[in-house]
Parts: C-alpha cells; structure tokens; sequence
C-alpha cells in the first residue's frame, strides 16, 4: 500500500472515532436506556396524604364503609357514651364527632372518587392557603393514638376552644401516652398535651405529670 493510501485509511478510521455513537453498547439506539429510565420513575407509587373530608347528615360511617370496601385507609373518631337500651344502660361507641371522617389516599385517586361516586364528601378547606387541608402523617399518628385510647378523660374540641397558637411542643416521654407529640396546655387546670389539626379539630389527652413531659427543641 503506498503511503497515501495508508495516510488515507488513517484519517478515514480517525473520522468515524470522531462521530458520534448512535447505540449503546448492548446495541439498543441511544437513547432508549434514558427513557425506559424515565419510564421506570413513572412506575412509583403515587404519594398518599391525609385529608379531612366533610360529610353531609351523619353519614360519616357509612362513608367509612365506603372506603373499607376499596381498601383504602379512613379514620372516624369515635368515643364511648352509656346509653339505656330496653331498661338496661350499655356502652356503645359512637362517631365523636358526626359529619367528619380522615381518608388516607393518593391526590390523583382521591380526585377520580369525588368525581365518580355519589357519596357526600367534600374537602375541609384551609382558610389561609385555600386549599384541602392535609394532615402531616405523624400528627395523624399521634391524633390517633389518643383518640383511641381507654381514658375517658380524653376530649375532642374545637381548635378555637383553647390556646395553642403560643404553646411549646413537647413529647410525652412516660405513662399511657407515651411516645405522643403535642403542644403543652393547661385546660380544666391540669397539665394536658393536645394534638390539634388546625381549622378541623383538637383531641386532648387526660392529664400528664409534668416529669412525663419534655420539651422539644426546635
């Protein structure tokens, strides 16, 4: 081969280096790994919130009903009152609060329900932001844990009924409500911790030493 000829073959071979790869190296066209990649993230399960919902007439247990037969998870606060049945006084729960109920669920499926079914729901609305009011999920966690608890001395509220805008959060570090994070009150003169879902409703737990208290430092 004559020199140009080599000299030839040499910037032919360096030219086609210099182009760019159009496959990847198992042979599929470039590009495609990026997009089955984005097509995977796609693939992940849709994030799921708590929110309040409004029901009409007391129908927040059959609501409820509704939910369960869907597997999707709702909380209805309830408590236990005595009531006389044919003579004879029993105790029954009952919903705490009528016409509420906590759905946790995907925004997406939570739009496709309330635009589908005929059950009376509507969002609880934060009146500052103008949207749906979401629950944060260890504050559900929390609210939870003392409204269902045995104690009597647990009460459900308004938020407006008491003064917690000011209150110093804290975690109860001992006895029955072990493990709960609030705001420190005093209510009825006792040293109570409440949970407090802004603009739906408080529940306040019966009353907490105060060495079973710890304050939570921001």
């Amino acid at each position: 081969m004559h020199e140009k000829d080599v000299r030839f073959s040499t910037q032919r071979q360096t030219a086609a280096e210099l182009q760019p790869r159009m496959t990847n190296e198992d042979g599929r066209p470039r590009g495609m790994l990026q997009n089955e990649q984005k097509e995977s993230n796609c693939d992940e399960p849709e994030a799921k919130f708590w929110y309040a919902l409004r029901v009409t007439y007391a129908r927040e247990l059959k609501v409820k009903q509704y939910f369960d037969e869907k597997a999707i998870e709702s909380y209805v606060p309830m408590r236990m009152v005595e009531r006389r049945f044919f003579g004879k006084r029993r105790k029954r729960l009952v919903p705490a609060i009528h016409n509420l109920i906590f759905v946790h669920i995907e925004r997406s499926r939570m739009k496709e329900i309330k635009s589908t079914t005929d059950m009376p729901i509507r969002y609880i609305m934060d009146k500052e932001s103008k949207s749906p009011v979401v629950i944060p999920d260890r504050q559900m966690h929390d609210f939870i844990a003392v409204a269902k608890s045995d104690n009597e001395h647990v009460e459900f509220i308004s938020p407006d009924a008491i003064s917690i805008r000011n209150g110093e959060r804290v975690r109860v570090v001992d006895g029955p409500f072990k493990g709960v994070e609030g705001e420190y009150i005093r209510y009825k003169g006792h040293s109570k911790v409440a949970i407090s879902i802004r603009g739906v409703l408080s529940v306040v737990t019966a009353y907490v030493p105060l060495k079973y208290i710890e304050k939570i430092e921001h």
